[in-house]
């Protein structure tokens, strides 16, 4: 058993911004993402939830019944969070890219229009987060995604007993040249410690599978 405790990570506190699509990737996890990176703000206490699904169908055969190998038909890259500031930028991507405008210059009166034909809104993205261990132990984690796209809203209900909420669900869109579908930055050592290879494992099973 390799059990290591120091190694469990709690994402504390974190964020999700956005940025036109095609904006470099980030090159440091710990700083602070400038102009034309935009932060969506506070949302709900269950954070982020990231889900990756790949799906792949087996090859039949007459002969037997076990498929000799898969083929993979799809992959999906989503990031999910609910948003409590009615922000521009939020109500921008809830609402398929609208924009406010001032009625009137120094009006202070702003009108966006949704449009009665949807449209793609693509977006690069980054979800920021934070594990602060101790004064000393401080690790950041970064998930830079360079083509996304709202695939989901949720409902948003509008009462007096609860700040208006925008639930959005943000799917990878494929990579404008190579196969790099999203980066994951860190200052985390411990990422560096990788399990067993596939080989030593086999070794292993082998002789054990000799002496017995």
């Amino acid at each position: 058993m390799s059990l290591n405790p120091t190694l469990v990570r709690v994402p504390g506190t974190g964020e999700l911004s956005l940025a036109p699509p095609g904006t470099p990737e980030p090159t440091d996890p710990a700083a602070p993402l400038l102009a034309p990176w935009s932060g969506l703000g506070l949302s709900t206490e269950d954070g982020v939830t990231i889900r990756r699904a790949v799906e792949r169908s087996g090859t039949t055969h007459w002969q037997q019944i076990t498929p000799a190998r898969y083929i993979y038909t799809s992959q999906e890259l989503t990031v999910a969070s609910v948003f409590q500031e009615t922000r521009g930028i939020v109500l921008g991507a809830y609402f398929g890219g609208m924009t406010f405008t001032e009625t009137a210059q120094g009006s202070k009166k702003y009108r966006a229009e949704i449009s009665s034909a949807p449209k793609g809104d693509e977006r690069a993205l980054c979800v920021d987060w934070v594990d602060q261990v101790s004064a000393t132990q401080v690790f950041n984690h970064r998930l830079y995604i360079p083509r996304v796209e709202v695939s989901e809203t949720a409902e948003s209900q509008w009462t007096r007993t609860q700040e208006a909420r925008w639930g959005l669900t943000f799917a990878a869109l494929s990579p404008a040249s190579g196969t790099t579908l999203a980066v994951w930055l860190t200052n985390d050592p411990a990422v560096l410690l990788a399990a067993p290879s596939g080989a030593s494992l086999t070794a292993a099973t082998d002789s054990k599978e000799k002496t017995a």
